[in-house]
C-alpha cells in the first residue's frame, strides 16, 4: 500500500513546490522605431507593420499637399506614432477608455501638443479606413498651421472629406462617402444653409448628439460638392467664396455673392446629398523616399519606456508617466530622453525646481533635441529673471532651440516676451512675436501673446488693430475669453497713455511719443482670418488670471498676474517683477514700507504674506506711471489672492 501511494506523494510535493516558485513574467515587447521623412513610428507589432503605418501617413501628407499645393504641411514639431499590435497594448497606452464601463475602445487617437504631436493606432484593425478619426484630427492640425478662423462647417467638412480617404499602395482615393454619412443624409432634413454657415462651437448643432451627426454629414456634403462637382469646380465656387468672405467678413453675404439665391442653393445641396452615388477623385502617390529604405532600429528598453512616459505626460496620465519614466531612469540614467520626460512631467505638476534640474541634466548629456533647450529656458523663466546672466542664459537656450528647429513657433513666442524686457532687443521682440503668429496662425494664443508684447513696448495703436482681428477670429469660449481680456487691456492701455500725456502737459514737460521707437509695427500681414483662396493646439498661452490693466484712482493702474521676482530690501529702492500672459512687467519702489500690502486669503496670523513669500504668488499690482525707462511703473500697492 505504501509503495502504491509514494508516487502520488511525490507528485503532490512537486506540485506544492511549483506553487512556491515565482512564475516567469511574460517577455517584454520588442519595440521597433522606423523613421520616415516626416514621422517617427514606434511599434511593438514588428518592423513590417511599423513601415506600413509610416507609409500611410506619408501618403496622407502627400495627398493633402497635392490637393492643396499652397498649404504648408510641416507641423514644425515631431509627430510620433505608436503602432500597437492589439487591444491589450492600446489599453496600456489609453487606460481611460477602459476605466469607464461602456466607453468606446478606439482604433486610434490623435493627441496634439505644444512641443510634439502623438498618435496611437492599433495595427490589427482591418477595414477600408480604420484610422479615419486620426486622419480627421491630423487634417485639423494642418489647417490650423495655415489658417485662423476657418468657418466651422468648412473646417469640419474638410476634415471629414480628407479623413475618409482610401490609402492604397500606389494611389489614394478621396471623396468616398461613409455608409453612416449616407444614412444620416437620407434620413434627416438638412440644416438651413444660412444656419449652417453660422454654426459656432457653442451651437447645439455642434454639441447636441441629435444635431451633430447632421452637421458633420452636411458639412462633408458641402465640401464634396465644392471640391468635386464638375460644375462647382468649373465655376471655381470654393475659391470665390473665400475671396468674397475675405472682402466682407460676413459668411452669409459671401455665400450670396458666390452661390446666388441661397434658397436655390439649398435645394441644390438637398438634391446633391440624396443622390445614389458621389464623385471620387484618385491621386497617384509617388513618395519621394521608398518606404523600404526608411531607417529602423530596435529600441532599448529605456528608450521605449521614456517614449511611453512622454506619451502619458501629454495625455494627462501623470501616475503612469512617473512609473514609465522611473523604469527608464533605472535602466539608463544617462539617457537624455528620460530627463526630458521627467522635466516635462515636473512642469505639468508646477514643480519648477525639479523641471529645471531635469532639463539641465538633459542638456548636459548632450541632448540633440530642440525641445530640451526650449523647456530648459521656460522652466527657468517661471522663476523670474532678475540678473543679466539670467536673461542671457534664457535667450541663449531659446535661440539654440530655434537654430535647431527654425519652424518651432513656441520658442519664438517665448523669446519675444524675453526680448521685450530689454530696450536693446525690443525690435527683436516684435520680429519674434510676429514670426510665431505667422508659423501657427491657427493658434490664437500666439497672436494674443504678441499683442501683449506690443502693449508692453507701447505700440498701443498696433495692439488695438490686432485686438480687433483677434476678436473677429475667436471662436471657442476660451478664445473669446482671451480676446476679451486682451481687448480690455488695450482699452486700459489707451487710457494709461492719455493720462501720461495729460500729466506731462500739466507739468509743462513734454511727454515723449508713446512709441519708444519710430518704427510702425505691421500687423496687416498677420493671418488671423483666411486670406485669398482656400487651402489648395504654456507661458505662451495667456493665463486665466485677469491680465487686464484697470484704473484704480486718478493716476493709479493695476495688473493681475504672478510675481516671479522681488527685491525684499527693508529700506531703499527695489523692484517687483510680475508675469502677465508670459510678458514680464517690472515695477519700481522707493521704500517697501510705503507699499500697501493686502491679501484676500490671510495667513495663519491674519497678516498678508511677508515679502520673502511673495515669489510665485498670484497678485494684483497697483502702480502709477513712471519716467524710468527700465520700469513699467512705480509700485503703490499689492493685493494677493
Amino acid at each position: 500500500m505504501a509503495c502504491q501511494t509514494r508516487p502520488l506523494l511525490h507528485a503532490a510535493i512537486l506540485f506544492a513546490l511549483a506553487l512556491l516558485i515565482p512564475r516567469a513574467l511574460p517577455a517584454k515587447d520588442t519595440w521597433i522605431e522606423v523613421r520616415s521623412p516626416n514621422f517617427t513610428v514606434i511599434s511593438n507589432a514588428g518592423e513590417g507593420s511599423a513601415r506600413k503605418i509610416a507609409e500611410h501617413f506619408e501618403e496622407f501628407r502627400e495627398l493633402v499637399q497635392n490637393a492643396f499645393p499652397k498649404m504648408r504641411v510641416d507641423l514644425g514639431k515631431p509627430l510620433i506614432i505608436f503602432a500597437l499590435k492589439n487591444e491589450d497594448s492600446m489599453k496600456v497606452f489609453l487606460p481611460a477608455f477602459w476605466e469607464v464601463k461602456g466607453h468606446t475602445h478606439p482604433a486610434g487617437i490623435y493627441q496634439p501638443g505644444e512641443d510634439k504631436h502623438f498618435v496611437a493606432v492599433r495595427t490589427d484593425i482591418e477595414g477600408p479606413n480604420p484610422y479615419e478619426v486620426v486622419y480627421h484630427e491630423y487634417t485639423h492640425a494642418l489647417m490650423d498651421l495655415n489658417y485662423r478662423g476657418l468657418p466651422l462647417w468648412l473646417g469640419e467638412g474638410l476634415a471629414e472629406f480628407l479623413g475618409n480617404s482610401d490609402l492604397g499602395d500606389k494611389e489614394v482615393r478621396i471623396g468616398i462617402a461613409s455608409g453612416y454619412q449616407l444614412q444620416v443624409l437620407q434620413q434627416n432634413r438638412l440644416i438651413p444653409i444660412e444656419t449652417l454657415l453660422q454654426v459656432e462651437h457653442n451651437s447645439p448643432y455642434y454639441n447636441e448628439q441629435n444635431h451633430t451627426s447632421v452637421f458633420y454629414a452636411e458639412s462633408w456634403t458641402m465640401v464634396h460638392y465644392l471640391m468635386l462637382d464638375p460644375d462647382a469646380r468649373k465655376r471655381n465656387l470654393l475659391s470665390n467664396f473665400f475671396t468674397n468672405w475675405d472682402a466682407s467678413g460676413d459668411q452669409v453675404e459671401a455665400a450670396q455673392k458666390t452661390f446666388g439665391d441661397l434658397k436655390k442653393f439649398a435645394a441644390t445641396m438637398d438634391a446633391y446629398s440624396r443622390q445614389d452615388s458621389f464623385y471620387v477623385s484618385t491621386f497617384k502617390i509617388t513618395l519621394h523616399v521608398d518606404p523600404k529604405s526608411y531607417p529602423s532600429r530596435v529600441l532599448a528598453s529605456a528608450e521605449a519606456d521614456a517614449a511611453r512616459g512622454e506619451f502619458y505626460v501629454h495625455t494627462q496620465r501623470p501616475k503612469e508617466a512617473q512609473t514609465a519614466l522611473d523604469a527608464a531612469l533605472q535602466e539608463d540614467p544617462n539617457l537624455p530622453a528620460v530627463h526630458e520626460g521627467l522635466g516635462e512631467l515636473a512642469l505639468s505638476r508646477q514643480d519648477l525646481d525639479t523641471a529645471e534640474t531635469e532639463f539641465a541634466r538633459d542638456i548636459k548629456l548632450n541632448s540633440t533635441n530642440f525641445i530640451s533647450y526650449f523647456f530648459d529656458a521656460r522652466s527657468y523663466m517661471r522663476h523670474g529673471m532678475v540678473s543679466f546672466e539670467d536673461y542671457s542664459g534664457v535667450v541663449a537656450a531659446l535661440e539654440k532651440s530655434i537654430s535647431m528647429n527654425p519652424n518651432f513657433a513656441p520658442a519664438y513666442s517665448t523669446l519675444a516676451s524675453v526680448y521685450a524686457t530689454r530696450p536693446e532687443t525690443h525690435q527683436k521682440a516684435l520680429a519674434a512675436g510676429r514670426k510665431a503668429v505667422l508659423l501657427e496662425p491657427g493658434n490664437l494664443s500666439y497672436a494674443v501673446a504678441y499683442g501683449y508684447v506690443l502693449l508692453h513696448l507701447e505700440h498701443t495703436a498696433d495692439a488695438k488693430t490686432l485686438a480687433a482681428r483677434i476678436q473677429a477670429a475667436a471662436k471657442t469660449p476660451a478664445e473669446q475669453s482671451q480676446a476679451l481680456q486682451f481687448s480690455q487691456a488695450v482699452t486700459s492701455r489707451e487710457a494709461y497713455d492719455q493720462q501720461r500725456i495729460a500729466d506731462a502737459a500739466k507739468k509743462d514737460h513734454p511727454e515723449p511719443s508713446v512709441y519708444k521707437g519710430t518704427t510702425h509695427v505691421p500687423t496687416k500681414d498677420i493671418t488671423i482670418t483666411p486670406q485669398n483662396a482656400p487651402p489648395s493646439s504654456d507661458p505662451n498661452t495667456p493665463s486665466q488670471i485677469g491680465a487686464n490693466p484697470t484704473r484704480t484712482g486718478p493716476r493709479d493702474y493695476s495688473l493681475e498676474g504672478k510675481i516671479t521676482a522681488v527685491d525684499c530690501a527693508a529700506g531703499g529702492e527695489g523692484k517687483v517683477t510680475l508675469t502677465v500672459s508670459s510678458v514680464l512687467m517690472k515695477f519700481h519702489y522707493v521704500d517697501l514700507s510705503k507699499v500697501q500690502v493686502t491679501s484676500v486669503a490671510k495667513t495663519a496670523n491674519g497678516a498678508a504674506p511677508a515679502c520673502t513669500a511673495w515669489k510665485g504668488q498670484k497678485a494684483k499690482i497697483t502702480f502709477e506711471p513712471t519716467q524710468k525707462e527700465d520700469y513699467d511703473g512705480e509700485l503703490t500697492a499689492i493685493q494677493f489672492f
